[in-house]
C-alpha cells in the first residue's frame, strides 16, 4: 500500500516530464506537411508557415510556442518571475533544442535505428533510465531497487504503457545513437597515465617569463601602406550587416509614493484579517511575495523564517522584530524589499547579544500600480503624438525630456545601450523608415518612444573606420614576434652557461620565478596554466630546460628542478576511475563534435526575426 501511495504521488510529476520530452520529439519529428515546391526550389521557407526549418523539415509557430510555453510554465511553477531577457533566453534555448532534436531524429532515421519490444524490456530490467529511477527514490534520493523490481514484476501495480512508449520512441533510439557514436572513442593506457600524472605528479620549476612589460619600450610605427595591406588580407573580418541608428526617450517604471501608500494599506488590511481570526500561515501563503515562501505552485511555507540572530536581517526589520514580544504581530515594516508583516513566535536571550527570534513573515513588494502605469504610458503616448505632429526635437523641448541614442544596432540584437533589453524596439527599427516615430514601446523597466535616425547599409566597413583596430592588431603581432625572438635569444644564453638570475640581473623587466611547486592541473606563478604548458612539461626530465613556451601573457623559459616520484599505489587505485571519467569526457566531446558537424552541413533556415 505504501508503494502504491508513493507511486501515485510521484507518477504524475515524472509522466509530465516524460510527456514534455515526448512532445518535443514528436514536434521535431517531421509531423508537419512538406514545403511548397517553389519554396523548396528557391531554398526558402515562408515565415507565415514556419519559424524555421532544418534540412527542409519545418518548425511551425504552434510547435515552437508550445515548447516555449511548457518551459515558461515549468519556471513559473517554481516561483520565478520571467523578464524580457529571460524570455529571450528561453526562446534561444528552445530553438537550439529544436535544431539539435531535429538533426538527431534525422540521423536516427538515416542510420535506420529501430527499437524492439525485447530491447525495451531488457533496459527496464537491467538498465532503467534515471528518469524512471526517480519514481522509486527514497527520502535520501537513493534508488530503491527492491520497490522498483516489485512494481516491474507485479501486474497492475502501475501503468507502464506511457513509460514503454517513451522508452521505445524517444529514449532508446537516442541511447543507441549515442552508443553508435561512442564506437569511435578510444581510451589508451597512455591517455590514462597522462591524466594521472597531471593530477598527481608535482613539478618544482624555476622560470623566466617574457611579457609585454619586458618589451614595453619596443614600439613600431606602421605605414599607411602596411595598414592597408593588413586590411585587405583580413577583409572578411570587416563585413557588417545592415545597422540601424535610433534616438529614444524613456520613462522609467518606478513606483511612486502613491504606490507605496497603496501597498501599506494592503498590509494593514492583512493585519486586520489576522486580528479578526484568520490564520497567519494561510495569509502568508495567499499574500506573501517572498519567493522563498513558495514550495510548489499549490503550497507554501506559511511565511516561516525559522530562527535567526542579530545581523542576519536588514536593520529596520531587525529593530522591529527584536523589540517585539513573543506571539505579537508587528508591521507594516518598510525595507528596500517592500512592506513586511511579522509574527514573532519565540525569542531566546532577549536583550542580549546572542538573542534569537523564531518568526513568520509576509512580504508585500512595492510595485507599479495600475494608475502609475497608466500615467507613464499617457506621457509616452502624448510625446509620441507630438513628435509625429511637430518633430522629435520639438517634442523634446515641450515635454522637457532627454534624448538618448542607440547606434549600430544589428537585426538580431537584444540590448540597446542606456535602455537595456528591448527586442520589440529593434524589430520596430528594422521595419520602419527614416524619421519615423514609434508608438510607446514597453520593456521590463521603461516605456520608450523611438525615432529611426539613419541606416547603415550592409557591406564592408571602410578602412578609415577600422584603421586604429588594424594598427592595434599589428602592434600586438609585432610585440609577439619581439617576445618570441627575445625568448629564443635568452634560451641560447642559458644553454651557454647563464643562469635565470643572471638574466634577471641584466634585464629587470623580466619576471623571474626562483621556485614554484605545482601539479600540472594547477596554475604556476606568473606563467599560469595552459594545454601548451602541460604538453611541454608532462614528458620533461629533471634538470631539462623547456621552452620557449607560449603563455597567455608572453613566452616562458622553464627549468625542471624536481619531479615527484610516480606513485604506483595511487596509480593502481585511481586508474579505473580515471578511465571511466576520461571515457565519459571523450564521449561527450565526440557527441558535441558530431552534432556541430551536422549543424555545419545542415540547411538551417531561421525565421525568428519575423516573430520576435
Amino acid at each position: 500500500m505504501a508503494l502504491m501511495t508513493m507511486l501515485r504521488n510521484r507518477m504524475h510529476v515524472v509522466l509530465w516530464s516524460l510527456l514534455i520530452l515526448f512532445l518535443l520529439s514528436m514536434t521535431v519529428g517531421g509531423l508537419v506537411g512538406g514545403a511548397n515546391i517553389i519554396d523548396q526550389l528557391l531554398g526558402r521557407v515562408n515565415p507565415a508557415e514556419a519559424i524555421g526549418s532544418i534540412n527542409g523539415s519545418k518548425i511551425t509557430p504552434d510547435q515552437f510556442n508550445q515548447a516555449v510555453s511548457m518551459r515558461l510554465e515549468s519556471l513559473r511553477s517554481s516561483g520565478m518571475e520571467i523578464s524580457d531577457q529571460q524570455l529571450s533566453n528561453i526562446r534561444v534555448e528552445v530553438w537550439n533544442a529544436f535544431v539539435d532534436e531535429r538533426l538527431t531524429e534525422q540521423a536516427i532515421k538515416d542510420l535506420n535505428i529501430v527499437v524492439s519490444d525485447d530491447e525495451v524490456l531488457y533496459h527496464l530490467e537491467n538498465n532503467p533510465p534515471l528518469d524512471i529511477q526517480r519514481l522509486f527514490f527514497t527520502e535520501n534520493n537513493e534508488f530503491d531497487e527492491e520497490n522498483y523490481r516489485r512494481a516491474l514484476s507485479t501486474p497492475g501495480l502501475m501503468n507502464w504503457s506511457p513509460i514503454e512508449s517513451w522508452m521505445r520512441d524517444f529514449y532508446l533510439p537516442r541511447y543507441k545513437l549515442q552508443e553508435y557514436i561512442n564506437q569511435s572513442v578510444i581510451i589508451s593506457e597512455n591517455d590514462i597515465k597522462e591524466e594521472f600524472i597531471k593530477s598527481n605528479t608535482e613539478y618544482t620549476i624555476s622560470a623566466i617569463h617574457i611579457t609585454n612589460s619586458t618589451i614595453k619600450d619596443s614600439t613600431n610605427e606602421f605605414t599607411k601602406k602596411e595598414l592597408e595591406e593588413s586590411y585587405k588580407n583580413r577583409i572578411e573580418e570587416f563585413q557588417r550587416t545592415e545597422r540601424r541608428h535610433l534616438s529614444f526617450v524613456q520613462w522609467p517604471k518606478r513606483a511612486t509614493l502613491q504606490d507605496s501608500q497603496r501597498v501599506k494599506e494592503e498590509a494593514l488590511e492583512i493585519i486586520m484579517s489576522y486580528s479578526s481570526g484568520d490564520n497567519f500561515e494561510d495569509l502568508a501563503n495567499i499574500h506573501s511575495q517572498d519567493p522563498s515562501n513558495q514550495v510548489t505552485p499549490d503550497s507554501g511555507r506559511g511565511g516561516d523564517l525559522g530562527w535567526f540572530g542579530k545581523g542576519q536581517m536588514v536593520k529596520a526589520f531587525e529593530d522591529a522584530v527584536f523589540k517585539a514580544n513573543p506571539g505579537s504581530v508587528v508591521g507594516p515594516i518598510l525595507t528596500n524589499f517592500g512592506y513586511h508583516i511579522v509574527k514573532v513566535d519565540s525569542i531566546k536571550n532577549k536583550n542580549k547579544k546572542n538573542a534569537q527570534v523564531k518568526a513568520k513573515h509576509i512580504l508585500l513588494k512595492i510595485e507599479l500600480g495600475q494608475k502609475t502605469r497608466t500615467n507613464l504610458r499617457r506621457k509616452a503616448t502624448l510625446f509620441s503624438y507630438d513628435a509625429q505632429d511637430y518633430n522629435f526635437e520639438a517634442a523634446l523641448d515641450s515635454h522637457n525630456v532627454k534624448k538618448e541614442s542607440g547606434n549600430y544596432l544589428n537585426k538580431t540584437d537584444f540590448f540597446i545601450s542606456g535602455l537595456g533589453p528591448s527586442r520589440s524596439a529593434i524589430r520596430w527599427g528594422f521595419n520602419s523608415k527614416i524619421n519615423e516615430i514609434s508608438e510607446p514601446i514597453e520593456t521590463d523597466d521603461y516605456y520608450a518612444v523611438f525615432k529611426l535616425d539613419s541606416i547603415t547599409e550592409a557591406g564592408t566597413i571602410p578602412f578609415e573606420d577600422v584603421q586604429n583596430q588594424i594598427s592595434s592588431y599589428l602592434e600586438e603581432e609585432y610585440k609577439d614576434k619581439i617576445m618570441s625572438s627575445l625568448a629564443k635569444e635568452l634560451k641560447s644564453n642559458v644553454s651557454n652557461g647563464k643562469t635565470f638570475q643572471n638574466l634577471k640581473d641584466e634585464n629587470n623587466n623580466l619576471e623571474f620565478i626562483p621556485s614554484d611547486k605545482k601539479k600540472l592541473t594547477e596554475s604556476f606563478i606568473s606563467i599560469g596554466k595552459s594545454e601548451e604548458l602541460i604538453g611541454s612539461l608532462i614528458y620533461a626530465k629533471k634538470n631539462q630546460l623547456v621552452g620557449p613556451v607560449k603563455t597567455f601573457r608572453g613566452y616562458s623559459l622553464i627549468k625542471i628542478n624536481e619531479i615527484s616520484e610516480f606513485d604506483s599505489t595511487a596509480w593502481n587505485s585511481q586508474k579505473n576511475i580515471i578511465r571511466l571519467n576520461l571515457k565519459r569526457l571523450k564521449e561527450n566531446l565526440t557527441y558535441k563534435n558530431w552534432l556541430s558537424e551536422l549543424k555545419e552541413n545542415a540547411k538551417i533556415i531561421d525565421n525568428r526575426e519575423f516573430y520576435f
